[in-house]
Parts: structure tokens; sequence; C-alpha cells
């Protein structure tokens, strides 16, 4: 879709427009001829003339705003009510009748009085301008590439009638600006058609003869700069040929001479001064090839230094990637990668036999899918921790399920690996059979069980023991004391004697129940009691 430029010349030439066409047409209504005219005794511009430079105007200034269907439709409007008023005039003058728009609005009194033809009219080449800028607005509403280039090339058919009417009054030649009888585009209507076209041309400058002039290529800009110096040598040479014909300084024969030399002249500067320009053009070209060549030779050999670079990392990265390839498949530990949903990347070998599962069985199951059910949760919550934590790492110790049914305890070491902006990408974890240790630790925690039963088995047996023996060794002691103060008492040694023998079984007993027998045969051995 090809929409206008928005150009700052675009409004100036619209409001242009607008104000000179009011101005003409106050002039019409208040009988001005100043304003109807810019030199006397030349033609003047007609009402609907002015009338037509306001509608175009207020198109230009429509192409300002942003394109809203309101706007292209009242555009399209008032490039039809402009392309009407060409029409008409022309077809009355075609075919010599009249339907009364020439003197609708105000009456040509001064066309009348000298008496010419068709009062108000404006002539036939005035009626085409306005019918090919009518034209060329509505084609610039459509969406078309070869609609908008057609109507390039109507703008530029106004440039030219305008431009052959400005040489006309420039030279006096009326034929280029007075058609034939039916009246004469007047010098402000033809700079005005001038302008308008040049600039409409501008909303769309890609396209067209404009494009010739508006790219950024060499040709362009050549011919930018030897347009403006042709119509200088061109006005000021056809300037030059008039007045010396005028004023009689040359015969015909010599005045065309002159102005051939002159032509020759110009076209030898013209050509040297595109000459120099070219030369200099070449030159920035070619100190701009060197310089691009040295900085290709800089940028070679920086790309050779990075490369070699490139290549040295490249090795390492290999070295140490096999030798992270054989630490990881010959470990004496488990290891594997795995992904963050708990999927198994990669396993070693000693995995595969910790758990008794092939490496593309493992491959083709999920972490947990080994797992003890018990133990899921705990799995989920290490890796949620892991990944909140700043070291991400975690240790845990939990069961799993082998292939043939066998649970066996293994010690995970979990670690994560990030990339460049510190995102998790992966875990490596290290798995560790330590079912040996846990079913020691089992047994352990048994024997202790039976250690401190046993423990508490024998603090009764004393407690109950030593109340046996301090009894006789009581008895014992209360008779010892009676035998003091009588020492000739048959009896009371009696008693003493049944009370050592009640003592003596007591021991007996006692070692029975804490060493068996054989202390027994012991302590009844190395007695020494004497009777």
């Amino acid at each position: 879709m090809y929409l206008p430029l928005k150009l700052k010349a675009v409004a100036y030439t619209g409001l242009i427009s607008v104000v000179i066409g009011f101005i003409v047409i106050i002039g019409w209504v208040f009988n001005i001829l100043s304003f109807q005219t810019i030199i006397p005794a030349y033609a003047s511009m007609k009402f609907n003339t002015a009338l037509g430079f306001i509608l175009l105007g207020c198109i230009l200034l429509l192409t300002q705003f942003r394109v809203t269907r309101y706007n292209t439709a009242l555009s399209v409007f008032l490039s039809i009510l402009v392309m009407a008023i060409g029409l008409i005039s022309m077809l009355q003058t075609l075919f010599h009748f009249t339907l009364g728009i020439d003197q609708f609005f105000i009456t040509d009194h001064p066309s009348i009085n000298l008496h010419r033809p068709n009062p108000g009219r404006m002539s036939v080449n005035t009626a085409a301008c306005f019918i090919l800028l009518g034209l060329a607005f509505v084609g610039f509403s459509f969406k078309h590439r070869f609609i908008h280039l057609f109507a390039q090339y109507l703008l530029t058919f106004v440039t030219a009638i305008s431009a052959v009417a400005l040489i006309g009054y420039l030279y006096g030649f009326s034929l280029f600006y007075n058609v034939n009888y039916a009246g004469a585009m007047a010098i402000h209507t033809a700079l005005l058609f001038l302008v308008i076209s040049i600039t409409a041309s501008l909303l769309h400058p890609e396209i067209g003869v404009t494009g010739l002039f508006t790219g950024t290529r060499v040709g362009n800009k050549a011919a930018r700069r030897l347009l403006f110096q042709f119509v200088f040598i061109g006005v000021v040479f056809g300037a030059f040929r008039m007045e010396s014909r005028h004023l009689k300084l040359f015969s015909f024969n010599g005045g065309l001479a002159v102005l051939i030399i002159c032509f020759l002249c110009a076209g030898l500067a013209l050509a040297w001064y595109l000459v120099n320009w070219l030369n200099a053009l070449d030159h920035s070209r070619h100190q701009a090839e060197q310089e691009v060549a040295v900085i290709n030779r800089e940028l070679e050999k920086r790309v050779r230094e990075r490369s070699a670079k490139l290549n040295n990392l490249l090795v390492k990265f290999r070295e140490s990637e096999s030798k992270f390839k054989a630490a990881f498949e010959h470990s004496a530990i488990g290891m594997a990668l795995v992904s963050l949903k708990g999927r198994w990347l990669q396993v070693n070998k000693t995995l595969c036999n910790m758990v008794g599962y092939k490496e593309q069985e493992l491959l083709s199951m999920s972490f947990l899918d080994i797992a003890h059910p018990d133990d899921h949760n705990e799995y989920t919550t290490l890796a949620d921790d892991i990944l909140k934590e700043e070291n991400r790492t975690g240790r845990i110790e939990r069961r799993y399920i082998c292939k043939d049914g066998a649970v066996v305890w293994i010690s995970v070491n979990v670690a994560t690996v990030t990339d460049k902006r510190g995102g998790p990408v992966y875990f490596v974890s290290q798995f560790e059979d330590i079912t040996e240790r846990k079913n020691a630790e089992v047994s352990l925690k048994t024997a202790y069980c039976e250690i401190k039963k046993h423990m508490h088995n024998i603090e009764n047996i004393a407690w109950k023991q030593s109340h046996l023996i301090r009894s006789p060794l009581a008895n014992l002691k209360g008779l010892t004391t009676i035998l003091l103060e009588n020492p000739a008492d048959g009896e009371t040694l009696l008693y003493i004697k049944n009370e050592l023998d009640r003592l003596d079984k007591v021991i007996i007993e006692m070692a029975e129940d804490a060493a068996g027998r054989g202390v027994k045969k012991i302590i009844a051995r190395n007695r020494s009691f004497k009777r």
C-alpha cells in the first residue's frame, strides 16, 4: 500500500493555492483588476479557474491529515468536482455550446466590453490541466501501484503544459499559452499549475518521472544537479537570443550561430562540472574501497585469531568432555543427568547395575518411576528446595525399587547445572548404595535394645539379691555383738553358723542367676569359711 508522504511543501502549496484563489475571487467580486491579473494587458485568471485552485488547495491539505475513509471520500469528491469544472469548460469550447457555468457566479464585464468570445470561460489548456489534476488525485485514492504510476504521469503532463505556457510568456510566443481563440492561460495560472503538479508528484516520489530526481543513486544525484543548470542555461540563452534579436545585434544566422556557440560552451562547462563531480565521487569510492579493504584485512586477522582461540577452546572442551564422559561411565558410584521434570537424560552402568534396569529402560522412565511410593513427596520437596537455594545442591537418603522388586537404600547427592543467566538447565545426581549400612544400623539398633533389656534385668536381679544378702549380714552383725559380750555362749555361735550357711546359699543362688553353674563351682571351690 502506498500512502502519501507528509511534506511541509505540500501543505504550503495547498495554502498558497487557496489564498491566491480567494484573492482572485475577491478581485472579480469587487472588480479589482490587479487581483485578476499579475501583468496588465495579459490574460486574467477566470472565476471558475480560481474556484478550481481553491478546491485543489483543499485536496492537497487533506493529504496531510491521517488517512481515513471520510478524508478519502472528501478528497475524491473534490477531485471529481475539479475534473467536472475542467471537462464542462472544454466540452463547451470544443462543441460550441454553453451551459451557463462560465458566468454562473460573476459576470465577466471586461470580456463583454471587449467583445471577446465566451466571456468568463477558462482556456482549453487550463481546462485540460484541471481534468488531468482531478484524474491524478482520484488515482491516488486507489491502492494499486499501476494506477499511482498513471496518475504520476498525468501530473507530468500538467507540468509540461504549464511550463510551455510560462516559456511562451517569457519569450513572447503567444501560441504556447494561447492555444486558440477561446482564451489564454494566465501567467499566475500557469505558475500555480506548475507548482501544484510538481508538489503533488512528491506525494509518491518513488514512482514516475519524479523518481528520476528523488532517488539516492548516482544517476539520480546527477539528474538533480543537471536539471536546474539546464533550465537556467536554456532560460538565460533564450532570453539573450530574444533580446539580441529585438536590439538587432546579430542577423538571424549570426544570432543562431552565437546561440549554438553559447550552448556548446555551456555544454562543455556542464561536462567539465559533471566529470569533476563524478571523479570526486570515484575518488571517494576508491578511498572507501581502500578503507574497506583495510578493515577487511583487520577483520580477517581478528577472525583468524578468534578462530584459533575457538579451536583451542574446542580442543579443551572436547578433552574435558572426554574426561567427563570417562569419569561418568567408569565411576564407582551411580551417576545420572536428570531433567528439571524428573526425566532421565543420561545414566551410567553403575546406576543401571544398582537398580537392575538397562540404560534404555531407564531413559524411557522418570525419576519417580523407580522411587518408593512412600518417598515421592520428599523427592518433589527436595527438587523445589534445590531450585530455591542459592547453592542449588541437596542430599537425600531414600528407598528405590529395583527391577526385580527388591528395595535398596540409596544416598543421592544432587547439584543443578545453570546457563549463562543463572537459570537451571538440568540436575547432576550421584547415587551410592547404602543398603548394607542401613541394615547394619538396623542390627545395631536391635542389639542396643537387647542390651538395654538385659541391663534392666540385671538391675532387677541385683536389687533382689542385695536384699537377700543384707538380711543375713544384719543378723550376723547382731550375733557378733552378743558373742563379744559373752564369748562362751554356744547358742550364739550356732546362730552365727546358720546365718553363714544361709548367706552361702544366697551367694550360690546369685552366682547361678548371674553367670550360670560354672561360677557357682568357682565360688564353692574358693570359699574359706571355717567352722
